[in-house]
């Protein structure tokens, strides 16, 4: 199935689509019943289901926190789950079921990883890197969703956007040789796209880049085949009896190990690395020892999830649930304290320990964590942004203003950071009783995205006042 763009649909549907557009802001409701209906008869038209989540996100602003996410997270059945045979079954029909929980929740990772497959399915690959998009933006540290769009970005031959979020994500997961066997296939299509192959010598360079790439690539895909995977750890086991002290071979076995989602395997592996001399001081084998038990936790929460999914009323998994989520956010509580007390130089860190106590309600120590933060090039815009959210949850709505200015000085462009910024920014001075400096913040945020949460409302609110 080939994508059609939105001006070689009927005319009488571009008008429809149209007026939906128009709708999204004052009407969300009104434009998702023209939207779906269309989308479903067009699945091949991107453009309406851009306006399509538009007006999902907008009919749902401000319901996706609290007891909204933990909703989302209720309705979130893992991919593996089932979503892989479907789109193997039938992708359009997989791709109508993802559209169906997209309906209830926007947010809902799950969906938007099973539209991506579907689309791939469908060869539909601007669609799929859309989702794989909307997905990134709900889960910015799960590495699978950045490697789904990274290979999206490479078929559509936009090898510097794989390569710009390759390269991030790397930095955060050091080990994961299919990210990097990733960014190696997308600099060699970059290079392609470029026409640097001038002479015999650098042909040959290139295609033996292309070659490698490929057999690292491959090697992590080999995660899609439980066979493939243990016939690798069978050989690694053997590396390590001949090579004892090589401590990538221990890596390689906690990889393929998580692939499988093994994770106590996993973990024993890591444990084994830091008990060799290089592995001792590793900080990144302290860091996937973490991310392997949170992964292990999380994983075991899904399962619970998924047995709700299926008997809503299921009073022991609902305990079972609580359970495991509260042991979740303890441990990644108590693992944040421990790499601050630690490691009180590393003001990364500070910032999550931060966030946790910002999410707790502990304002007060949220706010002597970010100041920290703010030490950080790497956080520091972020830290700025929480900070001046946790000062609004004081009330001292000028600290909060001052905090928020100098974010917003700090970040080029009309970005999504940006514009909560602006919003933050003009509440604060809402909240003081400064009009004429908070219309000024939401007129800007109103000339970038007239969609923006309730911002719309805001301007006409205010110029009726003002006018009335």
């Amino acid at each position: 199935m080939e994508e059609v763009a939105l001006q070689d649909l009927d005319t009488r549907l571009q008008k429809q689509i149209e007026n939906a557009r128009k709708a999204i802001d004052k009407n969300p409701t009104y434009a998702i019943d023209i939207l779906i209906n269309i989308v479903g008869r067009n699945p091949n038209c991107l453009d309406a289901r851009k306006f399509l989540r538009q007006a999902q996100q907008r009919s749902k602003q401000g319901k996706s926190k609290g007891l909204g996410k933990f909703i989302t997270k209720m309705t979130s059945i893992p991919f593996s789950m089932g979503g892989d045979s479907k789109v193997k079954k039938d992708p359009a029909k997989a791709m109508e079921s993802a559209e169906q929980m997209l309906g209830a929740d926007p947010y809902n990772p799950v969906a938007h990883r099973l539209l991506g497959a579907a689309a791939e399915a469908m060869e539909l690959s601007e669609t799929a890197a859309f989702a794989y998009e909307e997905l990134r933006k709900i889960e910015p540290d799960n590495s699978e969703n950045v490697k789904a769009l990274m290979r999206a970005y490479i078929t559509l031959g936009k090898s510097d956007e794989a390569i710009r979020i390759g390269d991030a994500a790397y930095k955060k997961n050091p080990a994961d040789d299919e990210i990097q066997g990733l960014i190696k296939k997308a600099s060699v299509e970059q290079s392609i796209n470029k026409g640097k192959w001038e002479d015999d010598k650098g042909f040959r360079d290139k295609l033996k880049d292309e070659e490698e790439a490929n057999k690292l690539e491959q090697a992590g895909r080999a995660k899609t085949g439980d066979a493939g995977l243990r016939s690798m750890i069978s050989e690694v086991l053997e590396a390590v009896a001949d090579q004892p002290d090589n401590m990538n071979h221990y890596r390689d076995l906690a990889s393929y190990y998580r692939k499988l989602k093994e994770f106590d395997n996993a973990l024993l592996w890591v444990g084994k690395a830091r008990q060799l001399d290089a592995g001792r001081a590793d900080v990144n084998l302290e860091r996937l020892t973490v991310s392997l038990t949170r992964e292990k936790m999380s994983t075991a929460i899904e399962v619970v999830q998924a047995t709700l999914e299926a008997d809503p009323e299921n009073a022991a998994a609902k305990a079972e649930l609580e359970k495991l989520q509260t042991e979740e956010h303890a441990f990644r509580r108590e693992q944040s304290e421990s790499l601050v007390q630690r490691y009180p130089n590393e003001f990364g860190y500070r910032f999550e320990l931060g966030e946790l106590y910002f999410e707790d309600g502990e304002i007060d120590k949220a706010i002597k964590e970010l100041q920290l933060a703010l030490r950080s090039p790497k956080v520091r815009v972020s830290a700025l942004i929480l900070l001046g959210k946790a000062y609004q949850q004081k009330n001292f709505f000028d600290l909060a203003a001052e905090q928020l200015t100098i974010a917003k000085s700090e970040i080029p462009g009309m970005t999504d950071q940006k514009k909560d910024v602006l919003y933050s920014l003009g509440t604060s001075y809402e909240q003081q009783g400064d009009m004429d400096k908070a219309m000024a913040e939401f007129k800007a945020l109103y000339g970038a995205d007239i969609s923006y949460r309730d911002v719309a409302q805001k301007i006409d609110d205010f110029y009726s006042k003002k006018n009335g």
